[in-house]
């Protein structure tokens, strides 16, 4: 069981507890001072690096300069209710709090003889300035994204809505990395079930840290198989679409350290729309989501579907002979594909992992080197490398990377099948894939909703960029509280009351 140990009156049993507990001697950067308060002895605990030594400045400041016939009863309530002016600042009376504060970079100030100690929150965390996202890019809106830093994220999405309902709960999770995380949801709109779901399985993480951040809490928080690699959470950087899927009634967990803010529960659609289809006409925007869909599905079905044919030449009417390849290369088309796959998968993660600078040079030498060359040899055919670089630029055309990866790694799958049993092989992969989107769920609402179950209305969404006045009502699935985006008669009101006082 954790120690619950309490703030001691004498200042020195709580300087060598600390002392103790946190190495300050054998660790450089836990920063340790003492004072005079009056008559009385002072002494503070900071982080290096994690404070803004200006303002610290001046509440110490204020804090030291008092009279000494001031200071002789409840020192550290005076102090704290007269002379710590700093906005935030709290007092604690367990030395865990106290602790926990510290390495989340609050600065502690101990008085001999208060049980008590005061907080000073005057974190100053290395931080980024936001930047334009590099996965999901716009070509007209907001170009600012998350960073690692939790309190610039919930800055971010607060000034986009400026709802009292808006909450940020922070959750600790890890026993050793004390990690912060914030549950946020609007009050008033999301379900209260999945609200409570979300916070119980956050507080119920049983680990002594979590260093990959939001993939650790993805896994610990969303139910089913572990094994199933179809996402069931939407990672985004954009503000913007944080703050669309809150207004949707859904949960958003922000991780302290990532960029990457988890949006659920999910469906299979929330994975092929982008936010540039909301900048763009409503035709335009619907033409760019048809696409998209297109594309993924190309992006699934395409080698295995012209490999099966050209396994099976019989089953091709004359139409169709064409589909078969002109000069199919020495290597097996069953294994060419394979071995396709495996090189557009190896120039993808050396693209990741060189600098900037060397990445552009290295795509082209992958494409030259796998594409040209291969086909000149005589090692590939022609068609294997189109229909496997149409597949490649499908799988990209989503902004979930995690998607992305679950197509290409269901296309593999079903390449394998049709090498072994050609047209029946085909059929049994895409049953397999399908039953898969079928049974999976995400906090209980159905992978492919509104598909199955079928809802017109809401299909009509997901297939199409719909004119924003046309969408009013939330997506039933998620129960919201508030079913529609309209104003109430109460708050129309009171919005008429405040644009006549804002007028006076």
């Amino acid at each position: 069981m954790a120690d619950e140990k309490t703030i001691a009156k004498e200042i020195d049993s709580n300087i060598n507890y600390i002392k103790a507990k946190l190495g300050v001697g054998e660790t450089f950067d836990i920063i340790f001072r003492e004072y005079k308060v009056g008559r009385k002895r002072a002494a503070s605990f900071s982080i290096n690096g994690m404070t803004n030594d200006v303002v610290l400045s001046n509440v110490l400041e204020e804090l030291t300069a008092y009279n000494q016939e001031d200071l002789t009863i409840n020192t550290l309530e005076k102090l704290f209710y007269s002379r710590a002016t700093h906005s935030q600042a709290k007092l604690l009376t367990t030395m865990n709090d106290a602790i926990t504060s510290l390495l989340s970079g609050e600065m502690l100030f101990f008085v001999d003889g208060a049980e008590q100690v005061i907080v000073l929150d005057a974190r100053a965390y290395p931080a980024r300035a936001p930047a334009e996202s590099n996965i999901e890019k716009v070509t007209r809106g907001s170009r600012d994204s998350f960073v690692e830093t939790i309190v610039f994220n919930t800055a971010l999405i607060r000034r986009r809505l400026r709802d009292p309902n808006l909450r940020f709960e922070i959750v600790k999770v890890g026993t050793r990395s004390q990690c912060d995380i914030a549950v946020c949801y609007i009050k008033d709109i999301t379900n209260t079930e999945l609200i409570a779901t979300v916070k119980d399985r956050l507080n119920n993480i049983n680990i002594d840290g979590i260093p990959m951040a939001e993939k650790a809490i993805e896994e610990y928080i969303v139910g089913g198989s572990k094994w199933n690699p179809l996402p069931k959470v939407r990672y985004t950087e954009r503000p913007d679409v944080a703050a669309v899927h809150l207004l949707e009634g859904h949960v958003c967990i922000i991780v302290d350290t990532s960029p990457n803010i988890m949006i659920l529960p999910t469906t299979l659609w929330h994975h092929v729309q982008h936010v540039e289809e909301f900048h763009q006409n409503v035709v335009i925007g619907s033409y760019l989501r048809l696409i998209r869909l297109v594309g993924v599905l190309l992006s699934l079905i395409l080698p295995p579907l012209w490999l099966a044919f050209v396994l099976s030449r019989q089953l091709l009417p004359e139409s169709l002979a064409f589909l078969g390849p002109q000069s199919p290369g020495i290597i097996p088309i069953g294994i060419q594909f394979l071995l396709a796959e495996f090189g557009v998968e190896l120039v993808r993660m050396a693209t990741v992992h060189v600098p900037t600078a060397q990445s552009t040079a290295l795509g082209f030498i992958g494409a030259f080197m796998l594409g040209d060359i291969a086909t000149k040899v005589g090692l590939f055919g022609n068609e294997t490398i189109f229909y496997t670089a149409v597949a490649a630029v499908g799988a990209f055309a989503t902004p979930s990377m995690e998607f992305a990866m679950a197509i290409r790694l269901f296309r593999v799958i079903i390449l394998i099948l049709v090498m072994l049993f050609k047209i029946p092989g085909l059929l049994g992969g895409l049953l397999a894939v399908f039953l898969l989107m079928l049974t999976t769920k995400c906090f209980n609402i159905p992978y492919l909703w509104p598909a199955l179950p079928f809802n017109f209305s809401a299909m009509k969404d997901v297939l199409f960029r719909l004119p924003i006045p046309n969408k009013i009502l939330r997506p039933a699935v998620l129960k919201p509280q508030d079913q529609d985006r309209l104003q109430s008669s109460g708050e129309q009101e009171d919005t008429k009351k405040n644009k006549g006082n804002k007028n006076k």
